[in-house]
């Protein structure tokens, strides 16, 4: 019996330390030597995505101005989205005068958008999407600038917390952890779920398939993935002193019913305390109506006149005289 109650206490406690320790992740920088090499890591990516069955729009972009140019943008998008989510913000800064980089993370932009194997993205993979980029803009640009949304967000924010060459991140809707749910209770249901065999959820569970949304994005969401982005958020909080990105800018809106707000505004308090004049947070009120999603015109609540002059301010480029689509 005591035995048995020694084993049990032994086991529980091996549980709790893999549950609450900090999850581990690194990145080897490969960045560019010029603008040549550049292009050629680009073309590698592009004869990798040839024999993969991904739409016309899920594939890696590059608008480029046949010169390295004084900025660049790496431009990282959602979880189940893919690049196309980026392409209109990303032709706008190309017509500002930089370079841009727009890298598919692995198992996105599938023509076949119920396919099964977006569960395995991993947070692994989002961060082998940010690394590629800035290894491609290193490049392109003097002034390296990164930009993520909701999952690409928390790469992008590891990136700017372990990565020279950064002159600036901006996260947008970054998903540290899910709303509802208490930090600790989110963080242990992250481990558990990151290697728990994987099941999908519907964005949207009335329409199903028949999401409303952009048709090259998924309709549903792997569990595995979006637990593994809060282990990647664990580690990214525990990390937080001095950045090695220049600046950091944060944006939220009131209405996002996915992302913990709370949390995040906690995070930039503390950022704020270890790099002072360098973090900025700006929040979208309910009544401007933004969704998570503040990217994408095809979104059927996008509000790109509201959120776009804002992405723009916060990246440091001139509003176009025609600013896109709907409010």
């Amino acid at each position: 019996m005591k035995r048995g109650l020694i084993l049990a206490g032994f086991l529980a406690a091996a549980a709790g330390f893999w549950i609450f320790r900090t999850p581990q992740f690194s990145s080897a920088p490969r960045p560019a030597s010029g603008y040549d090499t550049a292009l050629k890591k680009f073309a590698a990516i592009e004869k990798a995505e040839e024999p993969l069955p991904l739409g016309q729009e899920g594939r890696s972009r590059m608008f480029s101005h046949g010169r390295k140019t004084a900025r660049v943008f790496v431009l990282l998008h959602g979880l189940t989205n893919c690049p196309e989510q980026f392409v209109p913000l990303g032709k706008i800064l190309f017509a500002s005068g930089a370079n841009v980089v727009i890298p598919r993370a692995r198992y996105a932009g599938y023509a076949d958008r119920m396919n099964d194997i977006q569960g395995l993205q991993s947070a692994r993979d989002l961060l082998d999407q940010a690394a590629a980029g800035l290894d491609i803009a290193a490049g392109l640009g003097d002034r390296v600038s990164l930009v993520g949304l909701s999952g690409s967000a928390v790469s992008a924010a590891w990136m700017a917390e372990n990565r020279d060459g950064i002159e600036s991140a901006l996260l947008m809707a970054p998903f540290f952890s899910p709303d509802g749910y208490r930090v600790p209770i989110a963080d242990a249901l992250g481990a558990v779920f990151s290697r728990a065999p994987n099941s999908y959820k519907w964005w949207n569970d009335k329409l199903q398939e028949k999401d409303w949304g952009p048709l090259y994005a998924y309709p549903r969401y792997g569990t595995r993935c979006m637990a593994d982005v809060v282990q990647l958020s664990r580690n990214v909080r525990a990390g937080i002193g001095p950045l090695k990105a220049g600046r950091l800018d944060i944006l939220l809106t009131a209405n996002d019913t996915g992302a913990n707000n709370v949390l995040t505004r906690e995070l930039a308090a503390n950022w704020t305390a270890q790099n002072p004049g360098r973090v900025s947070i700006f929040e979208f009120p309910e009544s401007a109506g933004v969704p998570h999603d503040m990217v994408d015109r095809n979104q059927p609540d996008a509000k790109p006149g509201i959120t776009y002059p804002v992405i723009l301010k916060l990246l440091r480029v001139a509003v176009p005289e025609n600013p896109p689509g709907k409010n």
